[in-house]
């Protein structure tokens, strides 16, 4: 029997009801294109499973709603009753209701009820009518959506095996293979962590192997010794019959050394096998296939399509890939967003469709692998892709960037602004889309958990979003280095590969240290100097570097030394510290020593900075003009135009500038550098512009520095957060388009036009 302890009947119910009432959704879209009866049979036991929990427990307001959708699965069986738009309406409204009763607290069952016991009584009645004639179904749009799930033949990895907990989608199979029990997450997790100590703890137990290994040899040692003391004592003509005895006791004793080492090495293998066993088995406890992440989108295609009038179809590949739930939790958000972008942007109407020669059915897909060391997933649509050339005229028009830096924008820059918050590609605001609001929260969600998200399209053909993540948050495959003396943990899913060229071969060009890698030159950068363990590296005849960044941009981290390969239980840093730049996590090693793990985003978005300046954060060369020192900004922008925007307007007013690409690559930069003016954005990931500002007034170095607030928002209620938070001045990105953002910046830094007049002076002369 199934250890059920501290969970109330209501709540078993809860959880049995929101199972089934997930797979009566998901089961429900898929009989809706099918003519099919015998795909009825697990949504008619679904249903009937929620009437029996909920009639153990008393709560007739499902038993009732749960009977008369039973019914009418019944006679769809029984092919009494045909398989209409109309009538699956009714049941996924009935099955939202029990889906809705299923995330309600017992005590507040009472109120539930009373509030949609008109609701139900309304679903129940039209259920027990006669299903309307095909002639008079009003739906909407003779629109048909089919959700066909395909399972991709992805073998998941030895140490991620899912475990058998039923899902939705396959309850009648999740069934057969055995019941499952609820436990907290924060039980699974501290689980974990004690299965990894106990792994790590068997494999510290071969220290006692060691020292019995040793003590042979000193018995071995011994033995010689007695045997050349024998050969001296027989060559003096004295008897050695003591040292008979002797050698004998010293055979005796490495007998049963050798016995006891055989025991040692037997219990350590086998407490080796089983800690690890238990560790996997925990570790596979925490991983869910990616079907949980996609139970709802048939649904939520289906209800879209009929709103639109749009014929779809929703394949699903690599339902059975396991990812760690916690990358599950966040997944929801960004999926939804994707297909409704693709839906209501990308897929044409049936007769748009046809008149292009395409099929009259669109399809979408989504597809989940797993692909070096990460969990890839592929969102795409066979519709009408983007116009670049009209997204291009729409950053102008917007204001987000002049017509002659629009012009030379490449292909891949123009698609990054769809990710700018309040950036809309839609001619009209609908309750689906135009507010800006969808693909933003994406990008900032997909950076939140370790990963990254680009766009692909091609005009006519369609749109791609790939999104690169994490499997899991929990354990890691790492490469350990050793930088300074210190052991740090770079995630090999993080990193493209490593390299030990020799140091004849890394050369200075234009004061940056550059490596030709493949026939392309790849900057390098002190790891020692960047983490300020060190002024430099110690000397060596090779180089270590760690190469990082993707297809477009690679970087070297330089290291002082490669360690080897371990998988590692990451740790969570304590929240007491804060944000700590370019760690991410820690953990322990197998031997027992303590590891930082670096935070390979951070160290990446710091590594470009550095190079794209020629110098380390905190490097300060000498501008001199006219004998006073160059006045430095600090622009803080995720956008990459906006970015270049303003430093060229910096630059040319005479600043020294630096960028950061978010609030915390910002905030790195200003505690390493000097600074006379900070221009920042609001939106963006990990740190954003609020928390920025906050953060630099409570800072006494900082309490004097001009900031500046550029953003898309211009509502009063956004302005007044701005200047609230600490900001001197804020701006709205149209400021770009004339004098108002120079003019500021000339009011609140005046020291500028002296430092340039010499210069400007003379170039007047």
């Amino acid at each position: 029997m199934s250890d059920l302890g501290g969970f109330s009947l209501h709540e078993l119910f809860r959880g049995e009801a929101e199972t089934h009432a997930a797979a009566l959704s998901e089961g429900l879209v898929r009989l809706e294109g099918t003519s099919n009866a015998a795909v009825v049979e697990p949504l008619m036991r679904a249903a009937h499973s929620i009437k029996g929990a909920a009639r153990v427990i008393g709560l007739e307001i499902a038993v009732k709603l749960a009977h008369a959708m039973e019914d009418v699965l019944v006679a769809m069986q029984k092919g009494r009753e045909p398989i209409e738009p109309t009538r699956i309406d009714q049941l996924l409204k009935g099955t939202d209701l029990l889906a809705s009763l299923a995330q309600v607290e017992e005590a507040a069952v009472a109120s539930w009820s009373a509030t949609n016991d008109a609701a139900v009584d309304a679903i129940v009645a039209a259920l027990k009518l006669p299903p309307p004639a095909a002639a008079h179904v009003a739906a909407p749009v003779a629109a048909h959506v089919a959700a066909h799930v395909v399972q991709q033949a992805v073998q998941p990895p030895a140490e991620s095996v899912t475990a058998p907990v039923p899902h939705a989608a396959h309850s009648a199979e999740a069934q057969a293979r055995g019941s499952s029990v609820r436990v907290t997450a924060e039980k699974l997790d501290r689980l974990l962590q004690l299965a990894g100590e106990t792994m790590l703890e068997a494999r510290r137990l071969g220290s006692l192997r060691d020292e019995a290994q040793e003590l042979k040899r000193d018995l071995q040692r011994l033995e010689d010794e007695l045997d050349r003391l024998r050969r001296t004592v027989r060559a003096a003509g004295v008897h050695g019959s003591i040292f008979a005895d002797a050698r004998g006791a010293v055979e005796r004793g490495r007998s049963r050394i050798l016995s006891h080492l055989l025991s040692v090495e037997g219990a350590i293998r086998r407490g080796e096998e089983t800690s690890t066993q238990l560790y996997h088995e925990v570790l596979s406890s925490r991983m869910r296939p990616f079907a949980d992440a996609t139970a709802s989108l048939s649904r939520t295609v289906r209800d879209l399509a009929r709103q639109l009038g749009k014929d779809v179809r929703l394949e699903i590949a690599g339902n059975d890939v396991p990812v760690d739930r916690d990358i599950l939790a966040r997944l929801d958000a960004p999926l939804n967003h994707m297909l409704r972008n693709a839906l209501d942007h990308g897929v044409e109407t049936p007769e748009e469709r046809r008149a292009c020669g395409k099929p009259q059915q669109a399809t979408l897909r989504v597809v989940a692998r797993h692909h070096a060391g990460q969990l890839e997933i592929r969102v795409s649509d066979d519709g009408r892709g983007i116009d670049l050339e009209a997204l291009r005229e729409r950053i102008v028009r917007k204001q987000l960037a002049t017509g002659e830096m629009a012009a030379t924008l490449d292909r891949q820059e123009l698609l990054e602004f769809l990710f700018l918050p309040g950036f809309s590609t839609a001619k009209q605001v609908t309750d689906i889309s135009g507010r800006g609001v969808g693909l933003d929260v994406v990008q900032s969600t997909v950076r939140e958990i370790g990963g990254t998200a680009r766009i692909d399209t091609e005009l006519g053909r369609g749109t791609t979003f790939e999104l690169e993540l994490p499997i899991t948050r929990s354990v890691i495959r790492a490469l350990l280095v050793d930088i300074a003396g210190e052991i740090f943990a770079f995630p090999l899913a993080r990193i493209e590969r490593v390299l030990q060229p020799a140091a004849a071969d890394v050369r200075a060009i234009e004061g940056r240290l550059q490596h030709v890698v493949e026939g392309a030159s790849i900057g390098i950068i002190d790891a020692a100097r960047l983490l300020a363990l060190a002024e430099s590296r110690r000397a060596a005849e090779r180089e270590n570097l760690v190469l990082i960044g993707g297809a477009q941009e690679r970087y070297g981290v330089a290291v002082d030394g490669l360690i080897g390969e371990e998988d590692l239980v990451v740790r969570a840093l304590d929240p007491r510290l804060g944000v700590v730049p370019f760690l991410s996590a820690t953990a322990v090693r197998e031997n027992g020593d303590p590891v930082l793990v670096v935070d390979t985003e951070d160290l990446l978005q710091s590594v470009r900075a550095a190079l794209q300046e020629g110098k380390l954060r905190g490097a300060r060369p000498a501008h001199a003009l006219g004998g006073r020192r160059a006045m430095r900004a600090l622009v803080v922008d995720d956008s990459a135009t906006v970015r270049e925007v303003e430093r060229q307007l910096l630059s040319r007013m005479g600043f020294d500038v630096e960028t950061a690409v978010d609030g915390l690559d910002g905030w790195h930069a200003l505690r390493a550098g000097e600074f006379d003016l900070v221009v920042s954005d609001i939106d963006m990931p990990r740190m954003n512009g609020i928390e920025f500002v906050r953060a630099l007034r409570a800072d006494a170095r900082f309490s004097a520095v001009p900031v500046i607030v550029v953003s898309y928002k211009d509502r009063d209620e956004d302005r007044l957060a701005g200047l609230e938070a600490g900001a001197t001045a804020y701006l709205t990105k149209s400021a770009f388009q004339d004098a108002t953002f120079t003019d500021v910046v000339r009011d609140l830094v005046p020291a500028i036009d002296l430092v340039n007049r010499p210069v400007r002076d003379g170039g007047r002369a």
